[in-house]
């Protein structure tokens, strides 16, 4: 919501939220699945919003992207395939090239007004959308993952909240299409919510993973403009490896060198779960 200068974001049910002084509004439209705006901040930077929430800002992206991206193809041996769900601002796609095994990048996006809007606004992340590596699909991925078998090393689920067009990427069905969609010794990543204020939300998209793969883990990082600044993600993996100890160390560090967050340090603790969190996914 824009109210004299200001953004104002309420966070539902806590009756606090995120403000910060909008000094242009650079776009403003509505696609097909929701509406979508570019803000400036002098000190966010360029600032998305999708349904006046924010999306991402240039300041904090890189949290969340080393996070959902990193993690689990560090887990899979020479991935070479990767399917990102989402993700249509390219940061997802920007860290997956990142690792020199890697051969093809498919990013399925199903608003092609983020795409455009990222190109124009954000070239730090869709910077590599334009690589012969990779092929963008503008469309539903519940569809693409069904449809495609056996196909990837990788699968990022680079989503917004579970609401309106993102709904169905948080069902059991979905995360069974994701598992048949992974080559054996596969990953997979989610965004699961903050823990810190939607505990129950996140173990609600534990459980349903949990029906598709035995066994998945979750991980944490900061991520300073979504609510609470705590984020959740979650690994479930086509192979019987422990990813907080049984991942390429030395790959990690190499890439970790073009990495403004994730390192091999920062890997392993991700896993290390706070009392109240472990206890509640009991």
């Amino acid at each position: 919501m824009l109210k004299d200068d200001w953004f104002i974001e309420v966070f539902e049910k806590t009756a606090s939220g995120l403000t910060f002084r909008v000094d242009e509004v650079l776009f403003s439209g509505e696609s097909p699945f929701q509406r979508v705006a570019v803000i400036r901040n002098a000190f966010f930077g360029n600032v998305m919003l999708l349904d006046d929430l924010v999306m991402l800002t240039e300041r904090d992206e890189f949290y969340y992207h080393d996070m959902l991206v990193h993690v689990p193809l560090m887990c899979v041996d020479e991935p070479r395939d990767v399917l990102i769900i989402g993700g249509g601002d390219g940061g997802s796609v920007r860290e997956a090239l990142k690792h020199p095994s890697v051969r093809r990048v498919v990013l399925c996006e199903i608003d092609q007004m983020v795409i455009d809007v990222s190109r124009r606004f954000f070239p730090s992340l869709a910077e590599r959308l334009d690589d012969e590596r990779v092929e963008i699909c503008v469309g539903d991925g519940i569809r693409y993952v069904h449809e495609h078998p056996g196909e990837f090393d990788c699968v990022c689920i680079d989503s917004t909240d579970p609401i309106g067009p993102a709904v169905g990427l948080f069902t059991p069905e979905f995360y069974t299409d994701v598992k048949a969609a992974l080559r054996a010794g596969g990953a997979m990543s989610a965004q699961t919510e903050s823990p810190a204020w939607s505990l129950n939300a996140v173990r609600g998209i534990r459980d349903n993973i949990a029906r598709a793969f035995e066994h998945p883990r979750l991980y944490l990082a900061p991520s300073p403009c979504y609510p609470s600044g705590s984020w959740s993600f979650a690994l479930a993996l086509k192979s019987d490896r422990d990813p907080a100890c049984d991942f390429d160390v030395q790959r990690a560090a190499q890439i970790s060198r073009h990495c403004r967050y994730y390192n091999p340090d920062i890997h392993r603790a991700a896993f290390v779960l706070p009392n109240f969190i472990r206890d509640a996914l009991l």
